[in-house]
């Protein structure tokens, strides 16, 4: 009987552990976000190291010309100087690029925005709220109530408070 019990709790528990993902707070969500990039960092450096990927080049700046190229930067500094700007330009459009690329469309921002308010699965609780509107007989008052709960995703009913 025991037994049972064990099994019975620990396939709950198992359960409950699936439905709802464990909460970590935001020290150890960044604990955790950087053992996984030193991890990638570690792993990437073997496969350099095995010769799996290339090394990546130097990234050389205006800053440390001296210090990554030293003789060379000193036979021509002019045409490494542009070398150079146009390497730190090229880095530049890519990032930029990578953003427009990762950036979300109007309608995607839209149903994340949605998503986030109405979808969420933890909220069980259902908000009440009592409005006192004083007169509902103007069209545009009613089109403007209308709107808005339809908005904010808004059920309910009202009372003509004119005729106690």
């Amino acid at each position: 009987m025991f037994n049972i019990l064990v099994r019975l709790s620990l396939l709950r528990s198992q359960l409950h552990h699936r439905l709802s993902p464990l909460k970590l707070t935001k020290k150890e969500q960044k604990k955790l976000r950087t053992q996984q990039r030193l991890a990638r960092e570690k792993d990437k450096q073997e496969m350099i190291r095995q010769g799996l990927i290339e090394p990546p080049k130097p990234k050389v700046k205006l800053s440390n010309l001296m210090k990554v190229l030293g003789s060379e930067a000193t036979q021509d500094p002019t045409k490494l100087e542009m070398e150079i700007r146009s390497a730190a330009a090229e880095w530049e459009q890519a990032h930029v690029d990578r953003n427009i690329a990762r950036k979300l469309t109007p309608a995607e921002r839209r149903e994340k925005k949605e998503r986030k308010l109405f979808d969420d699965p933890n909220t069980v609780e259902t908000t009440v709220s009592v409005l006192q509107i004083n007169d509902l007989s103007h069209p545009k008052t009613r089109f403007k109530v209308d709107v808005n709960a339809q908005e904010n995703r808004l059920t309910g009913c009202g009372r003509d408070l004119r005729w106690h």
